[in-house]
């Protein structure tokens, strides 16, 4: 279906240059869906309610379009890693401007400081008897103490990016060692980077560190580490999609499992059942009883975030670790999922770092990726209808 100038796009995808998202709008022009993804070229006129320089899909292909109204609902997916303070305020503006306009977003705009403040999140949650890990204030005493009990301590920023900032601390037979990851050049390539340390050097280094990225203007505290299980050795933990889709359901489209130390960015996607069974040999619940708590947690999660704002949520993306006894602890929720959740064709059939363990999940995940981009376009269908009903855009 080709869409003309005037016609008024249900969803605006406010999401990079070049597309990372692009499946969703194929699967968009493959329903009769009219998105189209805003990017650093594009320039907004809130006179006449216009969007110029945008991008779509149509019959299959990628095209640009000069210009088009503003759209009924947006999805941003605008991330700040690596990008230059100013196309930070590009995206802000325009983000402001069609907030303005009455455009309604995915998530609501502007209204998601406590899934991004970690500190408040886990305070949250333990208001309302949802396990999480424990935070704790960022100080040289705090965190000796803390990695005096715990063979792990997370030193984080208050404000999630992307697990950019983060600085794991481990004790091992080296030594105490400090891992963490960093853009390497150009904002595109991912560096992880490993240190080892005696213990009384420890938080000096951690302040260099801080100091040489340019995270030491960045608010701090501490989590130790769960009881959680390791997969050979290695950190794990799940991520959960929770989403609204028609009529604003809300349900989980997809889990997936991570484990650290196995890609430059510093984890890898599998199959959630291979966690599940591994768990369930161990413990006296059932691979199902432990995929149920997953989900149930997960949702749980969402909807006392929405109860603590006063606004429906379109999707979040929660981390989810799971102890030795199979019982899911909720690590944090992320506003911003990311581009690779679950599925990339690039490596569809490899076992290529970026992509799965086991290549049989290659289908399952794409499913899930089609699933997870189907909930955001029913969902846009639904705020758009809900808004024409009321009069708005």
């Amino acid at each position: 279906m080709t869409h003309k100038p005037h016609d008024k796009p249900l969803l605006g995808i406010l999401q990079g240059r070049l597309i990372p998202r692009k499946a969703l709008l194929e699967l968009a022009d493959s329903l009769g869906v009219f998105a189209i993804a805003i990017t650093p070229d594009s320039e907004i006129d809130p006179q006449t309610k216009t969007i110029k320089n945008v991008v779509a899909v149509q019959g299959g292909n990628t095209v640009p379009l000069p210009s088009v109204p503003f759209p009924h609902v947006v999805y941003d997916m605008q991330f700040s890693k690596g990008k230059g303070q100013k196309r930070r305020k590009h995206f802000r503006e325009i983000a402001k401007a069609l907030n303005a306009a009455g455009s309604h977003f995915i998530n609501p705009y502007n209204s998601l400081g406590l899934v991004n403040d970690k500190v408040a999140f886990g305070e949250l949650m333990s208001r309302n008897g949802i396990s999480s890990p424990s935070c704790y204030p960022y100080s040289k005493g705090s965190f000796e103490k803390l990695l005096s009990e715990h063979e792990s301590v997370f030193v984080k920023p208050v404000s999630g990016n992307q697990g950019f900032g983060i600085i794991t601390t481990t004790r091992s037979e080296l030594g105490i060692e400090l891992m963490y990851i960093i853009v390497a050049s150009c904002d595109t390539e991912i560096e992880r980077r490993q240190r080892w340390y005696k213990p009384e050097n420890v938080f000096a280094a951690i302040e260099d560190i801080r100091s040489d990225e340019g995270w030491s203007q960045s608010e701090y505290f501490l989590q130790p580490s769960v009881d959680y299980f390791p997969w050979d050795g290695r950190w794990t933990w799940l991520r959960a999609s929770v989403q609204r889709a028609g009529e604003g359901r809300l349900g989980v489209v997809g889990i997936v499992f991570n484990y650290l130390h196995c890609s430059e960015y510093g984890g890898r996607h599998d199959d959630p059942q291979i966690l599940y069974a591994k768990i369930a040999e161990n413990c006296d619940k059932s691979a199902k009883d432990i995929e149920y708590a997953c989900a149930r947690i997960a949702l749980a999660t969402h909807q006392v975030l929405e109860d603590a704002i006063g606004q429906k949520i379109g999707e979040l993306g929660m981390d989810i670790l799971l102890d030795n006894n199979g019982n899911p602890h909720i690590l944090e929720a992320n506003n911003k999922q990311g581009n690779l959740i679950y599925w990339d064709p690039q490596y569809a059939g490899t076992q290529n770092p970026g992509g799965f363990m086991n290549p049989e999940f290659n289908e399952r995940a794409k499913a899930m990726d089609v699933n997870r981009n189907k909930a955001i376009l029913q969902y846009a269908e639904f705020l758009a209808a809900k808004a024409l009903d009321s009069g708005g855009v």
